[in-house]
């Protein structure tokens, strides 16, 4: 189950996409903004798995009930996004509430995937995961912190602002019911002595009309009692 929690976070788009980004945003902040941001993280991971039933209990009421499932992904997503996207002397100001929102949804997307609802395996390896991942990303931007990085940082904020935001909008607003053609209306039956309009052959009945076997000998039929077996 271990390997089972961290393949459940590292093939989700919905859950590593979110990490990535801030596993970004923590290689552009101070060492101590980056430790405050990585402990806002860890945080809302914690509320996250604590406050769960009452997470998904939000989310579920309304309609459209496993479309709301999927809210976390779309809702990390933006909060990267914003994060990235704004410029370097408002983002120490907007990264504790963005990782604070990126843990709790990443504790609510976890326990929605968790197949086996009880072993603690499976979200030990879903978090061992997801903290290598942030902090290999946060590493590795670190050593490649260019004027290039930065706006390459900006851009992929504004990725995830959009795929948060049209995500979101794919889940939330209703679909539109496929219009049926209308079904055609069944005739009624024709009257007596009037013809069937389904049948175009049909005419009117002439009742002075001879009918088709009139004029043909007719075969006389086998009197009572009698039979061909008996005779001489």
């Amino acid at each position: 189950m271990l390997a089972r929690g961290a393949v459940a976070v590292l093939l989700s788009y919905e859950r590593a996409l979110p990490l990535i980004g801030l596993g970004c945003v923590l290689a552009l902040m101070r060492p101590s903004h980056a430790a405050l941001g990585a402990g806002f993280a860890l945080l809302g991971l914690y509320l996250g798995f604590a406050a769960r039933g009452w997470l998904i209990a939000a989310l579920v009421a309304g309609p459209a009930t496993a479309g709301r499932l999927a809210l976390p992904g779309p809702a990390a997503c933006f909060a990267a996004g914003i994060v990235l996207a704004v410029p370097d002397r408002l983002r120490a100001w907007l990264l504790p509430a963005a990782a604070l929102v990126i843990g709790a949804t990443l504790a609510v997307a976890i326990k929605l995937v968790d197949p086996s609802f009880h072993d603690p395996n499976f979200l030990r390896g879903a978090i061992a995961a997801s903290l290598w991942l942030v902090a290999a990303i946060a590493l590795t931007g670190r050593l490649c912190d260019r004027p290039w990085f930065r706006i390459a940082i900006r851009i992929v904020g504004s990725w995830l602002i959009a795929i948060g935001l049209m995500l979101g909008a794919a889940i939330l607003l209703p679909r539109p019911s496929i219009a049926t053609a209308p079904q055609p209306v069944p005739q009624g039956l024709a009257p007596p002595g009037q013809p069937d309009p389904a049948l175009p052959d049909a005419g009117p009945l002439d009742p002075a009309r001879r009918p088709r076997d009139a004029g043909r000998k007719q075969v006389p039929s086998a009197p009572a009692g009698f039979d061909p077996l008996r005779q001489p």
